[in-house]
Parts: C-alpha cells; structure tokens; sequence
C-alpha cells in the first residue's frame, strides 16, 4: 500500500508539467501512461523597440517598430492604445482607423510566443489625428500638396490583372477601370490610407485592352488624379495550326493523299501516320508513311477492298506536333457497287451508351477562339468566324472524364457537301483542354460542324451538330451567294429587321401622301373651270 502512495504521490506532482492520457486499474496494479505536451519555453521575447506613431488622416494612425527576438520564435505581437490592449499584429506594422480627428493617442508594442510568454511593453509613441479644419485645405505643412501616384506596375493574366502603385504621401485610392476612356466597367476604392497599394481586377476578357485611371484623396483631403494607363490581358493559348484540306482518294491499287500544308512560320514539317483498324491518336501511334514539307503521298502498300485509317500532324522547330487531322479510304474490289464515305466514327453505337458527362456535352461547352479571343457571336447552333484567320477550338479540360476517349471535330464545306475535313482534339501540354487549331477556312459560308466524343470504355458516341458561318474575302462559286446570303443575315438579323420596318413605314407615307393629293385634284381642277367660265362671261358683256 505504501508503494501505491508513493505512486499516487509522484503522478500528482507530475501533472504540473505533463498530462497523462490513460491510468487503468485493476485491483491493486495500476498502469500509468504519461505524455509530455508542455514545453520548457519560460523564456519571453525581448521587448519590441524603435515604436512610431504617424498620423495620416482625421481618422487614421500608423504604427511601425523593430522586431523582436525570442529563444524558439515571436508569434505577434499586442498593441495598446492609451494602455488598453486593442489588438494583436502578425507583423511589425498596424494601422489604427476609426480614431476621432484632433486627438492625441498613446501606443505601446509587446511581442508574444507559441507558449504564451509576452514581454514588457514597448516605451510608448505619440500621436495626434488631423483636425476636420486641416482636411478641408486650411493651411499648414504639406497640406497644400496633392498625392500622386509612381511606379506603377502592371501584372496581367488571361482574365484578371494585379496592378501596384506608390504615391508621394499616405493616400486612399480609387482605381477606375474599362475599355473606353469613361472607365465604364468598375471601380474599387481603399479602406486604409497608404503610400504602397495594391489591386487586383477580375472578370476581364483575353487579349483584350483595358485603361485605368487612380484618383488619391490625402489624409488632408487633397485630391490627385493620374493619366489614364493602359495593360492588355494575355491571349489564350493558340497552338500550331493542322495541316488543311488532308483527303486519301482510292485508286486502282493505290491510295493518294494530299493536304496543304500549314502557312505558319512555325510550321516546320510534317508527319503522316497510318492506322491499322482505327485512327492513330498522336504522331507516334501506327506506322509512319512520310515526314517531311511536301503536300502529297502515294500509299502503294495497300490491299484492295481493305479500308486505312490516316492522320497527318504538322511540327515546328521544337519538334512540338499539332493536333492532327483525319482521313481514311479504301479501294474498292472490282464489281463492287460504289458506296458513300463513311464518316468518321459512323460505325460506332450513339449516346446513351456514353459516360454520364460526355453525354451532357453542349455545343456552347465548346470554345472557339480567334486571335487569342473567345468568340462570344454565338447565334443557335452556330459560331460566327472570321474564315481568314486561324481557328482553335476547345474543350474545358475538366467536363469530361478521365475515360480513353476521341474528340473529333468535322467540317463540311459550305459549296461541297462531300468536301470534309476532319481533325482531332488533343490534350495540350499544359493539361488543361483538349483542343486543334486549324488554319484560315479561306472560303465564306456556312460551313456544318459534326462534333464526335467517342467513349472507348462504354463503347459510344456523343455527337453535337452545329454551324459555322465564316466571312473570309473569297467567295466560291455556285451556291456560295447563298452561303453568303445566309451568314449576311444571320450576323445582321436585327438590323435588318429595323430597316424593314423602317422601309414599310416610309412607303405607307408615301401612299398616303399620294392619295391625299389624288382626292384634292378633281377640287382643284372645279374651281380653275369656274374661273375660265366667269372670265368668258365678262368678256361677252
């Protein structure tokens, strides 16, 4: 029993400095688990130094002092205004707002530790808020000088810009931006005065120019405006153009091939890659044909009534591949009654036999993007492009699943329906989209887009049928005026309409002006018959 006293006595003491988690007994044994959570730390930080006091503004202090040292480390440090702890800092500077003007406040800094050890107080500095007379403009050093702002910098993003200026004295700033000089598009203003300020503008659209303008106000109420600057977001991603107008044409023991090869300074060579029962995905799946800078290749390596599968890649100096473009063919066997082309994945079951996501997929999931722009024209189920200039066409990383899948992208030339043109959608090297880029169109119209997410796992296909209408400086021949028709109408339809209505309401006032002076001609024409009658009257007389 003595023993168990002396045991009992001993965990007593030993909870001033520790904790124990579990003590079990069993009649007279006991089991006595300790763990040591506190730490020797006894030590405060020393005491923070070099404290000031600035008054900024009729509601505003700032305060700024030295670091202080600790044997393990300084957490933060507490402040007290007129000895009455107010608030605790993470760093060596605190701006105290909400004061009342004209008024003298005292502060003083201590430095605390993770243990909780605090140190003496800081000596104490002093200082007074402007008066609401000094805010107005009423006389006294540097009130009569107006901020401005230097050394502005400009960081911009795809969507988003941080911009960092200085000024002369401590300031609060309103920074005002927009597309146009009025700064239409927003605005945002400090709650702390200062002479470093920082801000960051969201919501902005790639590759497009943005001005801004920073109006300060001092603590004495002076007010500066600066010019108005200007930064441009950055544009997004547009990769190496794919190769154009790749077909595979059957011959009688041969398949030939020819494309356009990309007009891009880039643009180094070419791969042409082989399938054998299905499209090669990337420049290293099947059996290379032919490398190099011409636009055409005899496939003699075939057996007849056997269909190929092709995809051709154009590479830059980097020996980065674009996303590759499609094209299959097969000779027909002698006697065989010709049959259409196939499309793409034409063989391949159709939605629902997809994955939940990729059966969700819109055509508005889908972004086009021209001179590192989305276009946001979108009419229905269709994208109004510029048909000179290249096209990249993405899909959002993130709405489909990670599934082995194919997207293809088919157009159908607008004077041509057999003419097609099909190329895949790769992941970029970045992992954020699948996306191709193809080089001008060249040709207005009314181009069809056939989109094919194919779902290797659920064996499916999604398709997502749309238009694009291009405006390019050529127009073919034919049909093409009513390709033509068609995209004037659709970019136009509003205008158009106001001008209809506006040609119905002028001819409606001519017809009606017409008809007015049509019944007062036969009146007219009465009266100038009397008068001829009474001057032959008098004339008899």
């Amino acid at each position: 029993m003595s023993l168990l006293k002396t045991i009992a006595s001993a965990v007593i003491i030993s909870l001033v400095f520790c904790s124990f988690t579990i003590a079990n007994a069993v009649e007279d044994q006991f089991e006595i688990n300790l763990t040591v959570t506190g730490s020797s730390d006894v030590t405060a930080p020393s005491t923070p130094t070099g404290l000031s006091a600035t008054a900024v503004s009729t509601s505003q202090i700032d305060l700024s002092w030295t670091a202080s040292t600790d044997n393990v480390a300084v957490t933060g440090y507490r402040i007290y205004r007129d000895s009455v702890f107010i608030t605790t800092s993470a760093g060596t500077t605190y701006s105290d707002t909400g004061l009342s003007s004209n008024t003298t406040y005292s502060y003083t800094v201590s430095a605390t530790d993770a243990a909780s050890n605090e140190s003496s107080q800081s000596s104490s500095a002093s200082a007074t808020t402007f008066s609401e007379s000094a805010s107005s403009g009423g006389g006294g050093s540097g009130q009569s000088v107006a901020p401005y702002a230097y050394d502005i910098v400009i960081v911009p993003a795809l969507d988003s810009a941080v911009i960092s200026w200085k000024t002369n004295q401590p300031a609060l700033s309103t920074l005002s931006w927009g597309v146009t000089s009025n700064l239409e598009m927003g605005s945002m203003t400090e709650t702390l005065y200062g002479t470093e300020h920082s801000a960051t503008i969201s919501g902005l659209s790639p590759a497009t120019v943005y001005l801004f303008s920073i109006y300060m106000v001092s603590g004495y109420g002076r007010a500066g405006v600066s010019p108005i600057n200007s930064f441009q977001t950055l544009s997004l991603a547009e990769y190496l153009p794919n190769p154009t107008n790749f077909v595979a044409v059957p011959k009688d023991s041969s398949i030939a091939l020819n494309w356009n090869n990309p007009i891009d300074p880039r643009f180094d060579e070419v791969r042409l890659v082989r399938g054998e029962g299905f499209y090669p995905s990337d420049p290293n799946d099947g059996e290379v044909l032919y490398e190099g800078s011409a636009e055409d290749f005899e496939d003699e390596n075939v057996v007849i009534g056997e269909r190929y599968y092709y995809a051709l890649f154009a590479k830059d100096g980097a020996g980065t591949y674009s996303s590759g473009v499609l094209a299959s063919a097969r000779i027909p066997v002698k006697g065989e009654t010709p049959q259409p082309e196939e499309g793409v994945f034409d063989g391949l079951p159709k939605a629902p036999g997809v994955h939940p996501e990729i059966e969700k997929l819109a055509f508005l999931d889908f972004d086009f993007i021209q001179e590192g722009k989305r276009i946001t024209s979108f009419t229905g189920g269709g994208v109004a492009i510029d048909g000179g200039k290249n096209l990249t066409v993405s899909l959002d990383y993130s709405k489909v699943p990670e599934v082995l899948k194919s997207v293809v992208i088919t157009l159908v030339h607008p004077a041509d329906s057999s003419k097609t043109f099909s190329f895949l959608l790769r992941v970029n090297p970045e992992k954020t989209a699948y996306s191709a880029t193809i080089g001008p169109l060249g040709d207005s119209g009314k181009y069809g887009l056939r989109i094919a997410i194919v779902d290797y796992k659920n064996r499916g296909l999604k398709e997502i049928v749309g238009d694009l209408f291009a405006s390019a400086g050529v127009l073919y021949t034919g049909d093409s005026w009513r390709n033509a028709l068609v995209l004037f109408i659709t970019e136009h339809f509003i205008n158009i309409l106001l001008l209809l209505i506006l040609l119905a309401l002028l001819i409606k006032a001519f017809l009606l002006t017409a008809d007015k002076k049509k019944r007062q001609e036969p009146e007219g024409k009465k009266n100038l018959d009397s008068s001829k009658v009474l001057e032959s009257s008098e004339v008899d007389v």
